[in-house]
């Protein structure tokens, strides 16, 4: 084969390789974008609902493990959609999620589940959940939203639910931190630590463990 015939081969097969290389980085790249997209909110680019549930199903699978989670419903949301319109009600979730991860400590995740409803896996015990729950209910206290020209205080219903030695499925955890929930929101907002004399936890289980897979 000529010199020159070679050369144009080995040219040809150079282009080829470094075009298949591009090509199978783009790939990568697109792959990567989905699988992020997947498990995380579109609107505050927190963890969503299936990243949250396969994280906690993960860690309450180790018995010796000790968590807790935090769920958050924000009060008078709906005002807000209502008098405001969504694109408001959007910027105060966005506005929530930042201040709910600048408040988390270390080890602790944040994420949206829907809504207005945001959870928080705790790495630690009942003590520092209290101590988180507080920090959380705090740093919504203090982020001030203007909408229109008017001050709007963040403020939410917050349950508590640690993890037992019995504990093996996120779904009865988050059941229980939801009866809690329900609880504080019923009294008027503020932090609810879930105990069994909780009388919502009964009516509302069914319905919860459904929502939360």
């Amino acid at each position: 084969m000529p010199r020159s015939a070679t050369l144009a081969l080995l040219f040809s097969t150079s282009c080829c390789c470094l075009l298949l290389i591009a090509y199978s980085l783009r790939l990568r790249g697109h792959l990567a974008a989905a699988r992020h997209e997947a498990r995380h909110d579109e609107l505050t680019g927190l963890p969503n609902r299936r990243a949250m549930l396969a994280h906690l199903d993960q860690v309450l699978s180790n018995p010796a493990h000790r968590v807790a989670v935090l769920l958050l419903d924000l009060d008078r949301f709906k005002d807000v959609n209502d008098e405001y319109g969504h694109a408001a009600g959007d910027f105060v979730l966005r506005h929530v999620a930042v201040a709910l991860v600048r408040a988390a400590p270390p080890r602790t995740i944040v994420g949206r589940m829907s809504g207005d409803e945001f959870l928080i896996i705790v790495d630690g015990d009942a003590d520092t959940a209290r101590s988180c729950a507080q920090a959380a209910a705090n740093a919504l206290a203090n982020a001030t939203i203007t909408l229109r020209w008017q001050p709007f205080h963040c403020h939410a219903s917050i349950g508590l639910a640690t993890a037992g030695p019995g504990h093996r499925a996120a779904t009865e955890l988050l059941a229980q931190a939801d009866a809690a929930m329900y609880a504080a929101k019923q009294a008027g907002g503020g932090v609810r630590e879930y105990h069994p004399d909780l009388t919502d936890l009964s009516r509302r289980t069914d319905n919860d463990r459904r929502r939360f897979r």
